[in-house]
C-alpha cells in the first residue's frame, strides 16, 4: 500500500543516508509518490510558462509605454499645431506670407448622416457651430429613398466615399461621426480630441495587459476607433451575445441592479456615434460596407452591421487569448476547478474553434465611461445631472444605491482651452499681419443681442451635464428615443449650458472670419483651422460638395419656424 511505503520512509529518517535514499525511491514507485512527482513538476512549468508569457506583468502602470511601440499614431497626431512659418508669422521674425502658403497639419472632420434639416437636425448643427466644431458634412441630406433599407445602404456608402476622397481626407486625419438629428454638443472641439486622445491611452493600456505582446514586442491588439455605448442591446442582435463585458464594475449601480436595464453598465455599440482616424475608419467601412451588400448580419441596417463586426472581433480576439492560455486548463484542473474563461464560454457560444474563425480586427472600442458620447434613454435616477463646479460639489448630495464617484471634477482639458465666453480682445490684442477687418452691418454689436457674461468666465462657474455614476462630462448627449419603456434622463435642449446665450453666441461665431483674428488664421495657412475647406456658420453637402449657409433661406434652417424654435428668445430670425 502506498500508506505503508510511506510510512517505510518515514521510518528511515533515523538511518543511514544510503538507507534513506533507498526509501524515498520505493516511495517514488508507489502510486501516490508518482501523482506527487508529476504534480510538483506541472506546477514547475505552469508558472515558468505564466512568467514567459507576461514578462511586463511586475512593470507598474507608468512603464507601459516602452511596450507600446505601435501604439497608435493618432495619440500624438499634432491637431491644429501650428507650423514653424506659423509661428514665426506670429511672433514677428517673418514679416512676409510665402506664396499660397497651405494647412500642414491633420484635419477634423465633423460627419452627419441626416435626410432633412429638421428641428432636431437645426439644433445639433447650432450647437456644434457654438462649440467650435468644424462645418459638418452632411450626408444624404434631401435624397430620395424607398424604404429605410435603402437609406442605410445609402448612408454606408455616402461616408466610405466621404472617407475615399484623397482630396479631402488624408489618413491621419480625425473623423467624428455623429447622429444628424439627435446630437446635442455640449464641450468645444478642442475638448473631445483630447478626451479622445487620453481615452485611447487607457484602452490600449487595458489591451496591453490582456492580450500582451508579440514575438516583435509589438501589442496584439490596439484601439484607436471609439464608439457611443448603449445599455440595451438594440434589436436583441445575436452579434450581441460576442461582445465583451463593460470596463466598469457590475455593482456600479448598487448590489441589487441589474433588474432594469437603466441600473447596467452600457456595453453595447452604437453605430451612430464614433470617432477615430480617417485611414482606420475607412477599413472599418470597407468592411461594413461589403458585409451589408453580402446581407451578412441579422438585418439590413448601420447598427446591425457594425454590431456583428464588433462581435466578430472579440471573438477574433478570444481565439488569440485561449492560444496564449498555455497551461490554463491544466492549471483550472489542478486547482480543482471547472469554470471555462469568459472567452471560452463566447466561443463556444458562437460554436467557434480555435481552427475555424476567421480574424477580423478592426480595432474597434467603445466609450464605456461616456466620456465623449452619453445617451439620454435608460438612465438612472440622478444618472444625469447639470453640475456646478466651482467648488467642490459633494457627491453625498446625489446619493446612489452603489458606489460612487469620489469626486464630480470636470475634465482637466477645460483648463487648457478658451473659457465658454471668451472673445477677442482686438484693442490689446491685434493678432500679425493682418489690416482692418471687415464689417458686416447685419451682424454689428447690439447690447440686446450681443451682450454675454464676462469673457473670463471659467467653465467652473457653468452648469455641465455630468455622469454621476462614472464621474464623466461628456462632449456630446445622444437623445434617441427608445419607446415607452425606456427611461430617459430629465434632461433638455434648454438644460444646456449655453440656453439662455444661444443668439450672442451664435452671433459671436458668425463674426470670427471677419475679424483680424480671423483674418490671420487664414492668411498664415489655416493651421489653426479644423477643416482645410474653411466655411463658418453653414454645412457641406457630401455628395455634390456644396456650401449651405444655416440660418439662411437658400441654405439650411432658414425658416422663421425654424430659428424661434432653435434659438428660443422670442426675438425671431
Amino acid at each position: 500500500m502506498a500508506s505503508d511505503s510511506m510510512q517505510t520512509m518515514l521510518m528511515a529518517l533515523g538511518q543511514s543516508p544510503a538507507e534513506i535514499g533507498r526509501a524515498a525511491v520505493q516511495w517514488v514507485c508507489t502510486r501516490r509518490g508518482r501523482t506527487m512527482v508529476v504534480t510538483i513538476t506541472m506546477f514547475i512549468v505552469l508558472f515558468g510558462l505564466m512568467g514567459l508569457q507576461n514578462p511586463g506583468a511586475i512593470s507598474a502602470y507608468c512603464p507601459w509605454r516602452p511596450y507600446l511601440p505601435s501604439v497608435p499614431s493618432i495619440i500624438h497626431s499634432p491637431l491644429r499645431t501650428p507650423s514653424n512659418t506659423t509661428l514665426q508669422l506670429e511672433s514677428g521674425e517673418m514679416d512676409h506670407v510665402p506664396f499660397k502658403l497651405k494647412k500642414t497639419t491633420p484635419n477634423f472632420h465633423l460627419i452627419m448622416p441626416s435626410s432633412r434639416d429638421s428641428d432636431g437636425f437645426c439644433k445639433t448643427t447650432l450647437s456644434a457651430m457654438l462649440l467650435n466644431f468644424p462645418p459638418p458634412t452632411v450626408v444624404g441630406l434631401n435624397a430620395a429613398f424607398e424604404s429605410d433599407e435603402q437609406w442605410e445602404r445609402d448612408t454606408l456608402n455616402s461616408t466610405l466615399h466621404y472617407l475615399s476622397n484623397k482630396k479631402l481626407v488624408k489618413d491621419q486625419d480625425l473623423v467624428l461621426i455623429v447622429a444628424g438629428q439627435q446630437s446635442w454638443f455640449q464641450l468645444p472641439s478642442d475638448i473631445i480630441v483630447t478626451q479622445y486622445k487620453r481615452l485611447l491611452e487607457d484602452a490600449n493600456l487595458r489591451l496591453l495587459n490582456k492580450y500582451g505582446v508579440n514575438a516583435d514586442g509589438f501589442q496584439n491588439f490596439n484601439q484607436t476607433i471609439v464608439f457611443g455605448a448603449e445599455k440595451r442591446c438594440e434589436s436583441d442582435d445575436r452579434a450581441c451575445n460576442y461582445v465583451p463585458q463593460s470596463v466598469l464594475s457590475d455593482k456600479i449601480y448598487g448590489d441589487k441592479a441589474g433588474r432594469r436595464i437603466s441600473e447596467v453598465a452600457a456595453k453595447f455599440l452604437n453605430a451612430r456615434l464614433v470617432m477615430g482616424p480617417a485611414d482606420d475608419l475607412r477599413v472599418l467601412f470597407t468592411a461594413a460596407m461589403d458585409k451589408f451588400n453580402d446581407g451578412k448580419s441579422q438585418s439590413q441596417s448601420l447598427q446591425s452591421v457594425f454590431a456583428t463586426l464588433f462581435g466578430e472581433q472579440q471573438l477574433s480576439r478570444d481565439v488569440t487569448e485561449m492560444k496564449q492560455r498555455t497551461g490554463s486548463k491544466l492549471k483550472t484542473f489542478l486547482m480543482g476547478g471547472k469554470n471555462k474563461s469568459t472567452a471560452e464560454q463566447r466561443l463556444e457560444h458562437a460554436n467557434m474553434t480555435l481552427s475555424n474563425l476567421t480574424h477580423y480586427e478592426f480595432s474597434i472600442g467603445l466609450d464605456y465611461t461616456h466620456t465623449l458620447f452619453q445617451p439620454l434613454i435608460y438612465c438612472a435616477e440622478d444618472e444625469l445631472l447639470p453640475l456646478v463646479h466651482g467648488n467642490k460639489t459633494n457627491p453625498s448630495q446625489y446619493p446612489h444605491t452603489g458606489p460612487s464617484t469620489k469626486s464630480f471634477s470636470f475634465p482637466p482639458a477645460l483648463n487648457e482651452t478658451r473659457p465658454p465666453f471668451w472673445r477677442p480682445d482686438l484693442i490689446n490684442h491685434n493678432p500679425s499681419p493682418n489690416e482692418k477687418p471687415a464689417y458686416i452691418d447685419a451682424l454689428a454689436v447690439t447690447p440686446a443681442l450681443d451682450t454675454l457674461p464676462d469673457r473670463k468666465t471659467s467653465w467652473s462657474e457653468i452648469p455641465l451635464v455630468q455622469n454621476t455614476y462614472t464621474g464623466a462630462t461628456p462632449a456630446i448627449l445622444f437623445f434617441k428615443t427608445g419607446g415607452d419603456h425606456a427611461p430617459p434622463a430629465n434632461i433638455s435642449w434648454d438644460t444646456l449650458w449655453y440656453s439662455a446665450h444661444r443668439r450672442a453666441l451664435l452671433r459671436n461665431y458668425l463674426r470670427a472670419p471677419q475679424s483680424p483674428t480671423g483674418y490671420h488664421d487664414a492668411l498664415v495657412g489655416g493651421d489653426r483651422g479644423w477643416d482645410v475647406r474653411g466655411g463658418r456658420g453653414g454645412i457641406w453637402t457630401e455628395a455634390e460638395q456644396i456650401w449651405l449657409p444655416w440660418g439662411e433661406a437658400d441654405g439650411v434652417c432658414g425658416s422663421l419656424e425654424q430659428i424661434e424654435d432653435v434659438l428660443g428668445d422670442g426675438m425671431g430670425d
